[in-house]
């Protein structure tokens, strides 16, 4: 029910604003390697977003692919809706993000809630941060899962921006098991001056405690609108992932 009202919200602000602000369309393509696994994951990824007076909204979906060898190719489809109060100098709301896999053996079910903010350090840099709490529905097995995130965004130019992210969390599988997490991350875009098209190139980190560490190198482009990558990026401020395939295999 929560997250049906705050997605109809969402979609309220949307039908109540004339045009989007600025947002984004695009595709990347990951590699994750891990002690146990090497997987290539495409997704196609946008978001769309921006605000109205004190009342900022943003929406991020994407749906792919990930081949991590015999008997694991895996579809995702992941969405969020953020709504938040907005300032010239910070935004802080909440958030409702779900991802669902499907393919073979493999079907999940993963929903999140959470708070979420940003704030402008200096006219160059951002700080964000979140906290999320979930369950993810792993066939018979449910997992709940919690997770805290600050990250930093450094805009050498209005189109060049570097950024990096570190996160701490939990996996409770119920009756004693539980694991903990840490995420860690760097990322750059830059968007060309003639032509609203970026390229993106990330790394990041997942360890979980005793099932090891996943690292995931991923680059893309993108088709943006809303300006400057600056000004983009002020329109859809957030990116909350859930607590843990998004994070595993870096998926938007």
């Amino acid at each position: 029910m929560k997250k049906t009202a705050l997605l109809a919200a969402v979609a309220a602000a949307f039908i109540a604003t004339p045009a989007f602000a600025g947002g984004h369309v695009g595709v990347t393509y990951g590699n994750t390697d891990s002690d146990t696994t090497d997987g290539d994951t495409w997704q196609v990824e946008g978001a769309v977003g921006g605000n109205s007076g004190a009342v900022g909204y943003q929406l991020d979906a994407g749906f792919g692919n990930t081949d991590a060898g015999s008997s694991s190719d895996i579809d995702d489809r992941t969405i969020a809706g953020h709504l938040y109060w907005h300032t010239d100098a910070w935004n802080l709301g909440g958030v409702v993000a779900t991802t669902n896999l499907d393919g073979g053996s493999t079907s999940v079910d993963e929903t999140v809630y959470g708070v979420e903010g940003s704030f402008n350090l200096a006219p160059s840099a951002v700080l964000t941060g979140s906290y999320t709490v979930g369950e993810s529905e792993f066939l018979v097995i449910d997992v709940d899962t919690w997770n805290a995130d600050i990250g930093v965004n450094y805009y050498f130019t209005d189109n060049f921006r570097v950024s990096g992210n570190l996160g701490t969390g939990n996996l409770d599988f119920g009756g004693g098991a539980d694991f903990d997490t840490s995420t860690f991350g760097v990322g750059a875009e830059w968007q060309l001056s003639s032509t609203p098209v970026s390229f993106t190139a990330d790394w990041s980190t997942f360890d979980a405690d005793a099932f090891g560490d996943y690292d995931t190198l991923k680059v893309g482009v993108r088709w943006n609108w809303g300006g400057t990558l600056r000004e983009r990026d002020a329109a859809t401020p957030f990116d909350t992932q859930t607590g843990l395939y998004q994070r595993v295999y870096g998926v938007e």
